[in-house]
């Protein structure tokens, strides 16, 4: 790749000029050798051609767990305009405030809207109607709506905008720590074992992403704290792994997650049941098969689901699950 003194962005083809705007990087021509001590960065500008112009899109996305946060913060860095969401997991269009206006003030010219894991096709279609190009990132299955890909977000935002491992080391980014991003949430720590990466990248990986918990998540403590009780006390169950909390007010999925790949060099099935709030079942082939019985959603490309307590409190007990997932084994 050349690596000329300016940045050129493309004009996306609804506009009439042809000429190119021209963007200074050179500071992160500065920051780029933080990341490696022997390595030297020219104090130049790069040139990078992005399958979505940032100069005419905008990316909307939450920021509510690693992979969302770290693509605000590469959109951030790479001059990408990004509308944050503040809603938390089971983010949804349409409840976003006034967003056609926060969408022309962020980026007046953006005709691009790339929409990050915040699914509603009703909103979605008035943007378009709007003259906007909608683009969807996702990677779940929802009750009414299947965006499953085997893509997490963070790698198809990589794909849109064209950010390979020289983008991101310029930017000053560790092209491995992202990587590590985009496979842990795609199908989390076994993925990365299935691309066959270097046991030190791999410990990296996992470390960072935990770090990026941490500082993304005040309770992660007591999360980790509870997770440990909690995976403790599991019971296996008809050949289940079952791991209960009776605090509902903490998110340990993620925690136990990690326990898990602690112990096991393959992914067992696993129930997380936290009544009155939400019950998992993890890397299992019933997972479609779940979601059609009891709702919910799918993730981890569609080996994994989840269902919240609903509006009237009702929730699937772990034996209506365990039995709901033989009887889909004995029939798949």
């Amino acid at each position: 790749m050349a690596l000329p003194y300016l940045v050129d962005f493309r004009l996306a083809p609804s506009q009439t000029r042809s000429t190119y705007r021209e963007v200074r990087f050179a500071r992160f021509a500065r920051r780029a050798p933080k990341l490696a001590a022997n390595e030297k960065v020219p104090n130049t500008c790069y040139t990078f051609l992005m399958s979505l112009d940032p100069l005419t899109s905008i990316i909307i996305s939450p920021r509510n767990d690693v992979e969302s946060m770290t693509i605000v913060a590469l959109a951030e860095a790479l001059h990408i305009p990004c509308i944050v969401s503040a809603q938390p997991h089971g983010a949804t269009l349409d409840v976003e405030p006034d967003l056609v206006g926060r969408i022309r003030e962020t980026n007046p010219v953006a005709h691009d809207i790339v929409i990050v894991e915040m699914p509603n096709v009703s909103t979605e279609d008035k943007l378009r109607e709007l003259g906007f190009d909608v683009h969807i990132v996702d990677h779940h299955r929802y009750e009414s709506l299947d965006r499953m890909r085997k893509e997490s977000s963070l790698e198809q935002i990589r794909a849109l905008f064209d950010m390979d491992d020289t983008t991101l080391r310029i930017a000053g980014f560790d092209p491995v720590l992202i990587r590590g991003v985009g496979l842990i949430d795609r199908g989390f720590v076994w993925e990365i074992a299935k691309e066959n990466v270097p046991e030190a990248d791999r410990k990296r990986m996992i470390a960072y992403y935990r770090e990026q918990n941490a500082i993304l998540d005040p309770n992660r403590i007591q999360e980790e704290k509870a997770a440990k009780s909690a995976w403790k006390n599991r019971k296996t169950v008809e050949g289940v792994i079952v791991v209960t909390s009776e605090d509902a007010h903490l998110s340990i999925r993620d925690a136990i997650s990690f326990l898990v790949a602690e112990e096991f060099e393959t992914p067992p099935v696993v129930i997380i049941s936290q009544p009155g709030r939400i019950v998992y079942v993890q890397d299992t082939p019933t997972a479609l098969a779940l979601q059609q019985t009891f709702g919910g959603f799918t993730f981890g490309q569609n080996l994994c689901w989840g269902k919240p307590i609903d509006a009237n409190g009702n929730l699937p007990t772990v034996n209506e699950v365990i039995s709901a997932h033989h009887l889909a084994l004995l029939t798949k």
